[in-house]
């Protein structure tokens, strides 16, 4: 096999002779071939070389003779300048001159004369003989200045235009040079791009003899060269593996260290939350809970307000049916056919209005409600139509009719109970009697008789009387618990972020962090113009027990200087706005956390460490309770440093800073970054964003409040347009007996307006008591978790609460003008006997 290996390699070698031969042939024809291209290549370079110096020497020259154009043109246009104020000038002073020539030509006429007279010895003609020839003499002088400035300009105007002609000559050569040179140029562009091309041809041929040459010479060194390549291949390849086999040691340390650390993992705590005690599904739950406790309060009222209405409706009906109904007893109707005839009008009035609420209300008022808590929650929009849930729209139904149907069977059997007789002849009119205000004398007799006579109307009809203050009250009751929880929502941010929270930017620093990165953090925050003041506190979420409620997620503040932390947080109690401290005998407890575990100042308040998870740990303490601090958001308990050292047996660990940081949006946002660099810091976030969460929580309830103003207003627009209206056919005999009297029309308005006037006033004012305490129920009803609602209802809702009251009151005293206006005075006072 060697030997024959041998053979063949001779016979390759000879065989490789003679192609080197024949290619030494074709290289050194090749090479001729390429010294004859060269060197006509070396001529038209120099051809090239000689053309392009021409060519820049001509450019040089158009660059000169293009600046002196340029320099002859500007001195050009100032030459022209300056001759167009001249002539301009001129042309004023010519315009001048011609306007005073008359006057001139009539002195000249004159002088003559003036000369005769001063030479009589007439004074005066002496004078204006003197000044008519000093105006002749200036206008002469003038004149002949301005022909000599004239005959200047045309002198300078024909320079000018000789200087232009100059210009036109120069500017033709030049575009005359301009255009040889582009024609060099381009001749010059063809030349190099032929000179490019046999270069580029040469290039080819050169590279062609360079390939030739290497493998003439690549022949005679291929058996060296692989032999190279394998030298060079073995030792790459042993490069290599040490390289590789050193790689795979460091990656067997590195998983034997990661397994190692994962065999000294303690086994992870799992918690497993089913639906209910999801925090987001618990949540929506107790709101859920909250708009079910304040929907059992407010049907009540609207249901007790729809009673007064229809009973008051359905008496004024039976009432005006008095002799009908005499008549039909009379025949021998019995009671129960007379009285279905208003129990069924009663009926079918409120059987269409339960349609039209079950249809219509149960579809917009809890798409309002869901779409106010889709902004808090994100939970599926229900389907539309919402499905009716048959039992609630039966109740709800039962109980809408139920109330008219009780309400006119009960007008009805009244009027019922009396004898045919006296129910055809008209009812007797209730007896006068003195009231309370006639005794008190001083005030009684400086009333006048229309004041007199309406206080007596009031006191003398007291079912009215207590049916409009009734029907009034609720419905200023009802605004105002509406507008009250529009006040205790916003008094969430404005209190705590207004009075309460002094300081806007809370810093929280790495427990890991050395203290040379802490101090670096403290000294920033002494240092920064942006900040105003800084304090230390340990603020650490810990869970509470109290009597009522377990395991409740607060956070325990300890500042590192309690008497420094009043600039930070105000400390007070919120009924007697008593300013408390931070002592060695107790804690402070926020109004919500001591609410909801049911604590109060002098009890005890245990306080449960909890693990990274926040499961309850077995480390509980029990810390007295010393006052009670008024605070709106989150569960907060306020401990100095040296309880805190007491209670759980070590120093606070002060790891976060409360800050008082700059307005200024710049400023405050350099901070951020500066703060956002430092080592030791893990978050900074200022108030805003805290501030902005809460506000779109609490968007739901604002929603909910304006439907509840918007249904107390409508509620009592219809309670004091009905009371009006019936108030008005009841009496319109009396009005009648006014206009015979001769009243006008304003005096009978006040007459009959002024007594509902001041029921509406009174049952507003009776409201506003109400209000308070609903309002009060509502509050801690709709509270959500972890917020506490402002407790005190603003002076401006109450002023609301009235003066939206009264105007509805005027509104419907507007739509009963033309009632009161439209009585027949003739048959109002017909005899009903």
């Amino acid at each position: 096999d060697a030997a024959a290996q041998l053979d063949d390699a001779r016979a390759q070698l000879a065989d490789g002779r003679a192609q080197l031969a024949d290619g030494q042939a074709r290289f050194d024809e090749g090479q001729q071939q390429f010294d004859e291209g060269s060197e006509q290549l070396d001529d038209a370079r120099t051809q090239y070389e000689e053309g392009r110096t021409q060519y820049e020497e001509g450019a040089a020259q158009l660059q000169a003779a293009q600046e002196e154009y340029n320099a002859g043109v500007a001195q050009y246009n100032a030459a022209e300048e300056s001759y167009t104020q001249g002539i301009n000038a001129y042309q004023d002073a010519a315009w001048e001159l011609e306007q005073n020539r008359s006057q001139i030509d009539q002195l000249r006429e004159a002088i003559p004369g003036l000369q005769a007279a001063a030479d009589a010895g007439d004074e005066a003609a002496s004078a204006q003989l003197a000044e008519a020839r000093a105006a002749v003499e200036a206008f002469d002088s003038s004149e002949a200045q301005i022909n000599a400035t004239k005959a200047q300009l045309d002198a300078a105007r024909a320079e000018l235009d000789q200087r232009r002609s100059q210009l036109q000559e120069a500017r033709t050569q030049i575009e005359a040079s301009e255009q040889a040179l582009r024609e060099s140029h381009e001749q010059l562009s063809d030349a190099l791009g032929t000179i490019d091309q046999s270069q580029g041809k040469l290039d080819e041929s050169q590279g062609q003899l360079d390939e030739s040459r290497s493998q003439l010479s690549g022949s005679a060194d291929e058996l060296a060269s692989a032999q190279a390549a394998i030298d060079e291949g073995q030792a790459e390849y042993d490069a290599r593996k040490a390289e590789a086999d050193e790689k795979l040691a460091d990656a067997q340390a590195e998983i034997d260290d990661a397994q190692e650390r994962i065999d000294e993992l303690e086994l992870p705590e799992w918690i497993v939350l089913d639906r209910s005690s999801n925090y987001g599904a618990a949540a929506f739950d107790a709101d859920a809970d909250r708009i079910d406790s304040i929907a059992s309060v407010f049907p009540l009222i609207f249901f007790l307000v729809a009673a007064l209405v229809a009973l008051t409706t359905m008496t004024r009906m039976v009432e005006d049916d008095r002799m009908l109904i005499g008549t039909l007893k009379a025949l021998g109707y019995s009671k129960a056919r007379i009285a279905w005839k208003y129990v069924a009008y009663g009926l079918l009035a409120s059987v269409i209005g339960c349609v039209v609420g079950v249809l219509v209300l149960s579809q917009l008022l809890p798409l309002v409600i869901m779409t106010a808590y889709g902004i808090v929650y994100f939970v599926p929009q229900p389907p539309f139509p919402l499905p009716i849930d048959p039992l609630i729209a039966g109740l709800s139904a039962a109980f809408g009719i139920g109330v008219t149907l009780v309400a006119t069977a009960a007008a009805a059997w009244v009027v019922l109970a009396e004898r045919p007789a006296a129910l055809m002849l008209p009812p007797a009119p209730k007896a006068g009697r003195r009231i309370l205000l006639e005794r008190v004398s001083p005030v009684w007799k400086r009333l006048s008789f229309s004041w007199k006579v309406t206080l007596r109307n009031m006191f003398r009809y007291k079912k009215r009387l207590f049916m409009t203050i009734v029907g009034i009250a609720g419905c200023t009751a009802l605004l105002l618990t509406g507008l009250g929880i529009s006040d205790a929502i916003n008094d969430i941010i404005n209190k705590q972020f207004g009075e309460l929270t002094k300081y806007n930017l809370t810093v929280t620093l790495d427990e890991d962090a050395s203290q040379e990165d802490v101090d670096a953090v403290d000294a920033l925050l002494a240092d920064d113009s942006a900040v105003e003041d800084a304090a230390a506190v340990l603020d650490e979420p810990m869970l509470a027990s109290g009597p009522d409620a377990t395991d409740v997620r607060l956070n325990l503040v300890v500042p590192e200087d309690p008497d420094g932390f009043a600039g930070f947080f105000t400390l007070r109690n919120r009924l007697s706005q008593e300013a408390l401290t931070l002592g060695q005998d107790g804690c402070l407890v926020s109004e919500k956390l001591a609410q909801v575990c049911g604590v109060v100042a002098g009890d005890s308040l245990t306080l449960t460490e909890q693990d990274s998870a926040g499961n309850p740990t077995s480390a509980t303490y029990r810390v007295p309770v010393t006052g009670i601090v008024e605070n709106y958001i989150g569960y907060d308990v306020f401990m100095g440093p040296d309880l805190y050292e007491e209670t759980f047996g070590k120093p606070a660990e002060y790891s976060t800073r409360f800050v008082i940081a700059s307005d200024n949006a710049s400023a405050r946002e350099g901070l951020l970054d500066r703060l956002q660099e430092a080592d030791a810091v893990k978050t900074a976030a200022f108030n805003d964003e805290t501030i902005e969460t809460y506000r779109s929580m609490l968007a739901s309830v604002n929603l909910i409040v304006v439907v509840l103003v918007v249904s107390a207003a409508l509620l009592a627009f219809i309670v004091l347009y009905n009371l009006t209206n019936i108030n008005i056919s009841e009496r319109s005999r009396e009005i009648a007996t006014l206009k015979v009297l001769g009243f006008l029309p304003r005096e009978t308005n006040a007459y009959i307006f002024r007594e509902i006037f001041l029921l509406a006033a009174i049952g507003a004012l009776v409201g506003l008591v109400l209000g308070v305490g609903l309002e009060s129920f509502v509050v801690l009803t709709a509270e959500v978790d972890g917020v506490m609602f402002g407790r005190q209802i603003h002076l401006l809702s109450f002023v609301l609460a009235f003066v939206l009251t009264m105007v509805f009151t005027w509104a419907s005293m507007l739509a009963m003008k033309p009632k009161i206006a439209r009585i027949d005075m003739v048959e109002s006072l017909k005899s009903n006997e």
